[in-house]
């Protein structure tokens, strides 16, 4: 089995980016729904609706006091995905005890491995699929001598002369 990884980002640094540590203070629901679809769909947030099923999920939760199931369940997925260490207990207890930090913190982890994967898979990607195109060759062009093509004109005398 593969060596475990720590956390790239700290649970205490909650306080950057500025967006991520707002959302989690003031909306952890709309947060933890970016979270699930950066690590479910798209990490770029393609695709993502302010109002999506685990933001709804999460805020019906909150009204039971109960969200905090559904954090720690979601920091468990990104434990597994990217092979990181730690255990349920401890997934809990940052669920239960900083849930704004371990939002944060979750979703500094994904935008961090996702960072990381891209860079490593796409220049592989680049030779594969887009490789240099180049024009085909087409045949060389025969230039034919051109006729010159003159009018006929009348010559007149030219001083005129009189008569």
């Amino acid at each position: 089995m593969a060596q475990k990884q720590e956390w790239s980002a700290s649970g205490v640094d909650c306080c950057s980016p500025f967006t991520s540590c707002l959302l989690s203070w003031c909306v952890p629901c709309v947060q933890h729904g970016r979270i699930q679809h950066r690590l479910h769909k798209d990490s770029q947030l393609k695709g993502w609706s302010i109002f999506n099923g685990d933001c709804c999920a999460y805020y019906a939760l909150s009204w039971v006091s109960c969200h905090w199931i559904i954090q720690m369940m979601g920091r468990g997925e990104i434990r597994k995905k990217y092979n990181l260490s730690g255990n349920t207990c401890e997934d809990c207890l940052c669920a239960c005890c900083c849930m704004p930090c371990d939002l944060v913190q979750q979703e500094k982890e994904i935008v961090n491995r996702e960072a990381t994967n891209l860079i490593n898979v796409q220049p592989n990607k680049l030779k594969a699929e887009n490789q240099m195109a180049y024009p085909q060759q087409q045949q060389p062009l025969q230039y034919a001598e051109q006729q010159p093509q003159y009018q006929q004109q009348q010559v007149s005398q030219y001083p005129p002369q009189h008569q």
